[in-house]
């Protein structure tokens, strides 16, 4: 980085992200994600709930095999990388320690909810990358919307929660740190990115406009274990088809908060100020006579 570089506020950060506990106070902690695009908050769960969620979800990855669809071209998603979604059916840790954390939520309200009435979860997955598996490339969540990327406003803020080994070597996730100030055209040097080395329980909060990318596993036999999980402004659709994940039973069974976020409650469609007829604007408006179907979980 040259000097000029290092005197634009839109530059990349010479440094890694900033690292918070987890009870730091909210404000500051949307401040520092406004300002870099991403920081580590150190104790997001303990390492006791990190363990239980990866031994929750330890049947399901040793049963799935690595890679996206060997159809197509793994290099994005790693062809020794092993995904698994639908996390809220297969570990209740997940649900009360990651999806509802509630330093989590208290970011999400402070950053998505200007844009939307209410947001829920885009995706949740593990991303286990493999020994071997080659460094992603860096680019940006946002850009699976990529119209709404550039309206200029906060889309999602992703998640990504250490739940084993999540050091350089074995290929922690891959930041540019401010590069979400940048325009969308702008070139990206993977030069600029810095590794975000995470303990168990740690994990990183990045708006989906950073650019990142999922590092180089160099070992011979270590996995990096991270769990990740989004959330979205309520008027965009979300990655993943989560409320077809959970049965009816296994939602009703979930808190309220958990419900709305997954897909499986009304979702408030626009902003608590609205006035007339849009302040009763929801999705999954259902008739009457439908709520009873499923034990009134679509009611708000």
């Amino acid at each position: 980085m040259n000097d000029s570089q290092r005197s634009d506020p839109l530059a990349p950060l010479d440094v890694g992200l900033e690292r918070l506990p987890a009870d730091t106070d909210p404000d500051k902690v949307a401040d520092v994600l406004r300002r870099d695009g991403g920081l580590i908050i150190e104790g997001l769960v303990t390492p006791t709930a990190a363990r239980a969620i990866d031994a929750e979800l330890a049947p399901h990855v040793e049963g799935r095999h690595a890679g996206f669809n060997p159809e197509f071209d793994d290099v994005f998603y790693g062809s020794n990388t092993k995904r698994i979604q639908g996390l809220a059916a297969k570990s209740r840790t997940f649900v009360h320690e990651i999806l509802l954390n509630r330093v989590l939520l208290d970011l999400a309200d402070r950053i998505l909810l200007p844009s939307c009435g209410d947001y829920w979860m885009s995706q949740a997955e593990t991303i286990f990358i493999g020994p071997g598996n080659a460094a992603q490339e860096l680019h940006r969540d946002d850009l699976n919307w990529a119209d709404a990327a550039r309206l200029g406003i906060d889309l999602q803020i992703s998640v990504l929660t250490a739940v084993g080994d999540y050091d350089a070597e074995v290929g922690s996730t891959m930041v540019i740190p401010r590069s979400h100030q940048w325009s969308l055209d702008d070139p990206i040097d993977a030069a600029d990115a810095r590794p975000v080395e995470l303990d168990p329980g740690d994990a990183l909060v990045y708006l989906g406009s950073l650019v990142h990318g999922g590092g180089h596993n160099r070992t011979a036999d270590r996995w990096r274990k991270g769990v990740y999980c989004s959330y979205l402004l309520g008027w965009l659709t979300p990655e993943e088809a989560t409320a077809r994940s959970l049965t009816p039973e296994l939602a009703a069974s979930l808190p309220e908060r958990a419900r709305r976020l997954l897909g499986w409650s009304s979702l408030r469609g626009t902003p608590l100020d609205a006035d007339g007829a849009a302040s009763a604007l929801r999705l999954w408006q259902l008739d009457e006579a439908d709520h009873a179907r499923h034990e009134g979980l679509f009611v708000q």
